[in-house]
C-alpha cells in the first residue's frame, strides 16, 4: 500500500467519531493490505476513472450519510465528530459544506518537500445559483443518501471531454461558463475531470445546504 493510501486511511482510523464505514475503491492497482477492521471494505473494478470509482464506492456504501476522501488526501481527526453534530443539530439539511486546509509542496517529484500551507475557505453561496468548478472541492462537502438518489449519480465517461459534455447535455446553464459541448469548441469541467463539482453542482440544485465554519479536510498538493 502506498504511504499515500496509508495517510489517507490512518486519518480515518484515528477519527475521533468512530462509527464509520470506509469503502475503498482500487482501480486495478495492486490490491491494497488494509488493517483487518469490519468497516473497511475494498472493492475491486477494472481500470476506468474517478467518476467510475466514486458512484460505485458510493453506491455500496450502507450508512445514511456519504463522504468522499481521494486516496492522497486526508480528514482533520475531528472531521466525522464535526458533522454528525451538525446532522443532529440542522436535521433540515441534507448537505453541508465547509473548508479545508491545503499542505503545498516545493521540490521535484521524486523529493518533495512540505512548503507552507494555505486555507481553503467554506464556499458560501445562494442556494440553486449557477457557479463553475473551482468552489468546491472532494472531501469538502458531506451529503445524505438520500439526495444522491433524488439526483443520480455523476455521469460515468472514460475521458474528461465526454464527461464535460455529458454534464453540460443535464446542465445547458454550464455552458455560460465553458462554452458549447467539448466536441463542437468548449472546454472541460475542471481539474482533473470536475466530477466533486459535478456531484456538489447536481445536489445543490434542488438541495439547501448549510455552510459550516470549519476546516476539515486536508489536501495534499503534489505531496
Amino acid at each position: 500500500m502506498s504511504h499515500k493510501l496509508a495517510r489517507a486511511v490512518n486519518s480515518v482510523l484515528t477519527q475521533t467519531y468512530q462509527n464509520w464505514e470506509l469503502v475503498v475503491v482500487n482501480d486495478a492497482g495492486p490490491t491494497p493490505q488494509l488493517p483487518d477492521d469490519p468497516r473497511i471494505t475494498v472493492l475491486e473494478q477494472p481500470r476506468l476513472n474517478k467518476s467510475y470509482a466514486r458512484n460505485l464506492g458510493t453506491e455500496h456504501s450502507k450508512n445514511d450519510w456519504m463522504c468522499w476522501l481521494d486516496d492522497d488526501d486526508g480528514y482533520m481527526p475531528t472531521y466525522l465528530e464535526i458533522i454528525n453534530q451538525s446532522i443532529n443539530e440542522y436535521p433540515e439539511y441534507q448537505l453541508f459544506n465547509f473548508g479545508g486546509i491545503i499542505f503545498r509542496a516545493k521540490g521535484s517529484r521524486d523529493n518533495q518537500l512540505f512548503s507552507d500551507t494555505i486555507l481553503r475557505e467554506p464556499f458560501e453561496h445562494e442556494d440553486h445559483v449557477v457557479f463553475k468548478s473551482g468552489k468546491i472541492a472532494t472531501g469538502h462537502f458531506v451529503f445524505h443518501r438520500n439526495a444522491m438518489n433524488e439526483v443520480g449519480m455523476i455521469p460515468k465517461e472514460t475521458n474528461p471531454y465526454l464527461f464535460a459534455d455529458a454534464m453540460k447535455k443535464k446542465y445547458p446553464e454550464l455552458k455560460e461558463f465553458y462554452g458549447p459541448l467539448y466536441m463542437e469548441g468548449g472546454k472541460e469541467l475542471g481539474n482533473p475531470w470536475g466530477d466533486d463539482f459535478s456531484m456538489y453542482y447536481m445536489l445543490t440544485r434542488k438541495y439547501k445546504h448549510k455552510t459550516l465554519p470549519f476546516h476539515l479536510y486536508v489536501q495534499y498538493a503534489r505531496v
